[in-house]
């Protein structure tokens, strides 16, 4: 346990649900099915630790990355926009 009081402990396991509820529903609806045996730690690894670098051009800031995940970070901005938008009050 984290803590010793009931209540935070029940908070950070709350948390902890609401976390993994939300990495599920983006695995499913944002990232393609051979995403869906990954854990958390594997999508981590594969989307978000991948060499980039921020770069300004022409007043702008620009993510250069690798020209074989540029249609996959397309894909998945995409995706996620829409799952925001249908999900907006």
């Amino acid at each position: 346990m984290p803590c010793g009081q009931f209540a935070a402990n029940a908070a950070f396991f709350c948390i902890g649900v609401i976390a993994h509820n939300l990495f599920v529903l983006f695995k499913h609806s944002v990232l393609g099915g051979d995403w869906q045996r990954h854990r958390v730690a594997t999508v981590r690894w594969r989307l978000f630790h991948l060499p980039g670098k921020v770069v300004r051009h022409a007043g702008a800031l620009v993510l250069k990355i690798a020209a074989g995940l540029i249609e996959l970070f397309r894909d998945v901005r995409s995706k996620s926009h829409q799952l925001a938008q249908a999900l907006a009050p």
